[in-house]
């Protein structure tokens, strides 16, 4: 008992900030589970969670108070980790799920924009904002009351260090539970490396080929002048709204459902990630975006080719036109460059003073954006009148949060949440597609053209109750339109039943000019070659990862820090409700999980830059 005694005496007892701290979390205990946050239910798990949450955080606040030892790191330390805590659950209640450190760590470089620090922003409510101010008022109060740490016999270093390393032992415990402080740490201790430290490389350069192959589709194509390409992705563009209707029937994309009776449209097309640069990895350069980081900001002397390249090597004019100001975001300036693209250009380069009630939310809306387009492509072709086009643009406006003037809004007059948001964003930019074919029609040099309309990321939208893209792992995370139309050439047509995604857009395009030739790393294959045994990669980084493999009708998902496994019929189950893992068969789980070959290699040969010879 002596020994237990004096065991106790070490561990630290909570001060009143502590019990500060213990009463915030407790109202937000209360909130997530009014609100059916996932880990906070009445069920034993639930409760476990709930009671290792106050658990770890009691400790660690103990152990933090046992080292204020002035009044300034007192004042400090108590109103940071406040902010931390309050930050925190914020998110977790916005999102669903506690933050993760991954998320952070890939995207802190770009946070401090004014157009993310809207999309943070929008996770914090009024309600969240005044229990942030009232609790900081209590705090402030206790201390100059002189309350809150009156006894310098509080401060004990060598207790608070004890606490600290008993915390560390709750952090590092194979136990998934706690409050999103104790839950964003442990995150930290997350190793990604080794979901990905495998895949066969009986290659040096496995991805590398000397030519492109070719469909019979080229075959059947006239012999006219090589045609120009314009391949739009139009910000966060969810499939699930085309063709659909808003609850009081009006229809989300009416424009771009007629478009689909006059081209080829694929019904199930993935984006193979969730963010632009990802994106626009697997676009560009038709290989799987990195499942750590990202491609464009942390590998930087990666030595790959993308398809605009070959097209310039081929005598296109490659152009690469966003309508986000910033190209320096994601390190996109450089990328771009790296991809083939001879003219990288935003709109903040040619915007006027009439644009300005154009420009809201992350930029200018797609009427001005493509406006401004054609008005440099004319100075374009003035000056190189010889040379086919090649051009990607992407646009901003539909961009998360979607906040914009009430003289907008098409279907909703008063939104109340982010879909609402979005529909009137997703509406408006529907509205003006149309003006993009009629500039392109307006031009004589452009009457052979082909255009390609998808998206560089989908977002969900509360079809499984979340609106967060990093955290959202079913199809609508992933699901983008994609839409061909070349007149006269493309008989309409509906591609159901197979699965195709970004990384095929570059084989395409090449399958549609008939090139060839050219040292490439593509991987994806031409959406002209209707192979039933192709595969559809996912892959979200986020959430502790996600990675997972279409193979029609069955998707099978795995979550890295979990290990859980789901397996799920989208022909007969296409919201994703029932998991079929325990009813599937062993060779179907085996078959399945070892598609999952293809992405940890993918990460291999980015990590040990090979993609590509550069010296070949």
């Amino acid at each position: 008992m002596d020994f237990i005694d004096r065991a106790l005496q070490f561990i630290p007892k909570p001060g009143i900030f502590a019990y500060l701290i213990i009463a915030f979390q407790l109202i937000y205990t209360i909130i997530f589970i009014v609100n059916n946050v996932s880990g906070y239910s009445l069920d034993v798990a639930g409760i476990f969670n709930i009671i290792f949450s106050f658990l770890t955080l009691t400790i660690f606040v103990s152990s933090l108070e046992k080292f204020f030892y002035n009044r300034f790191i007192r004042r400090v330390l108590s109103i940071l980790f406040l902010v931390i805590i309050w930050s925190l659950n914020t998110y977790q209640s916005a999102s669903g799920v506690p933050l993760d450190f991954s998320l952070v760590d890939s995207n802190i470089g770009i946070s401090f924009s004014r157009e993310a620090f809207s999309v943070i922003a929008s996770y914090f409510s009024l309600l969240n904002l005044l229990l942030l101010i009232v609790f900081i008022a209590i705090v402030i109060l206790f201390e100059y009351g002189y309350y809150l740490y009156r006894d310098k016999e509080n401060v004990n270093f060598r207790t608070g260090i004890v606490g600290i390393i008993i915390w560390m032992v709750l952090i590092i415990i194979p136990v998934q539970s706690g409050d999103g402080f104790t839950l964003f740490t442990k995150s930290m201790f997350f190793d990604n490396k080794k979901v990905y430290q495998v895949g066969d490389l009986s290659l040096d350069y496995p991805y590398e080929r000397d030519s492109i192959p070719l469909t019979s589709f080229h075959s059947s194509v006239p012999d006219k002048d090589r045609p120009n390409v314009f391949l739009i992705l139009i910000e966060s563009f969810n499939a699930n709204f085309v063709e659909s209707r808003a609850p009081d029937g009006i229809d989300y994309t009416p424009n771009f459902n007629s478009f689909i009776n006059k081209g080829l449209y694929i019904e199930r097309f993935y984006g193979n990630s969730m963010q632009t640069c990802k994106g626009q990895a697997a676009t560009y350069f038709s290989i799987l975006p990195s499942i750590k980081g990202k491609l464009f900001v942390d590998y930087p002397n990666l030595n790959i080719k993308g398809f605009p390249g070959l097209l310039r090597d081929s005598g296109y004019k490659t152009i690469f036109f966003q309508a986000y100001h910033d190209l320096k975001f994601d390190n996109t300036d450089y990328y771009m460059k790296k991809a083939g693209f001879s003219v990288v250009m935003s709109y903040g380069g040619l915007r006027r003073d009439e644009d300005k009630p154009y420009i809201w939310g992350w930029g200018v809306e797609d009427k001005i954006f493509y406006e401004r387009f054609f008005e440099m492509l004319d100075s374009i072709h003035a000056e190189t009148p010889q040379a086919p086009i090649f051009a990607s643009l992407i646009t901003v406006a539909t961009h998360i949060p979607c906040t914009m003037p009430a003289e907008k809004r098409i279907i909703f007059n008063d939104p109340k949440d982010i879909k609402e948001n979005y529909s009137n964003a997703i509406r408006l930019s529907d509205s003006q597609l149309p003006g993009f074919f009629k500039l392109l029609k307006e031009r004589e040099y452009l009457k052979n053209s082909i255009v390609i309309i998808t998206a560089d990321h989908s977002f969900p939208m509360n079809e499984h109750g979340v609106y967060n893209n990093e955290v959202c792992f079913y199809d609508e995370t992933f699901r983008i339109p994609f839409l061909i139309i070349w007149d006269g050439v493309i008989k309409p047509e509906r591609v159901a039943g197979m699965v195709f995604s970004q990384i095929d857009i570059g084989p395409t395009i090449m399958d549609m000019l008939g090139i060839s030739e050219g040292n490439h790393n593509m991987i994806g294959t031409s959406i002209f070659d209707r192979n039933d045994k192709r595969k559809v990669y996912l892959i979200q980084p986020y959430n502790g990862m996600f990675l997972e493999v279409v193979d029609y009708p069955l998707k099978y998902i795995f979550h890295a820090k979990t290990g859980k496994e789901y397996i799920f019929d989208l022909k007969k189950d296409p919201m994703e409700k029932i998991n079929l893992i325990s009813k599937s068969s062993d060779e179907t789980i085996t078959r399945l999980r070892d598609s999952l070959a293809a992405i940890y290699l993918n990460q291999r040969l980015i990590d040990e830059n090979r993609i590509i010879n550069a010296n070949k």
